[in-house]
């Protein structure tokens, strides 16, 4: 199964310790496509690469996955777009 996890990056990275137990959890339902969400050391900064290559791998990884899953305690547009 494709799993895509959604959470606040640009948004806030306080509960990036939480993100990380969720894809950690997640990940023995099957294959995490965005698991570097839960990544601890990424910044507000986000990913490396521009806007558009973020937002079209994303949009690629949302039509791939079977399921999303959506952490939404902190406010992000970004998270509310893919949802």
């Amino acid at each position: 199964m494709k799993i895509y996890f959604a959470g606040s990056i640009r948004g806030g990275r306080n509960d990036a310790h939480l993100y990380q137990e969720l894809v950690k959890h997640l990940k023995t339902y099957g294959d995490v496509l965005s698991e570097h969400v839960g990544d601890t050391s990424l910044t507000p900064d986000g990913s490396k690469g521009s806007v558009k290559n973020i937002h079209d791998q994303d949009v690629q990884w949302i039509l791939e996955s079977h399921v999303i899953v959506a952490e939404v305690t902190t406010p992000s547009l970004g998270v509310g777009y893919e949802i």
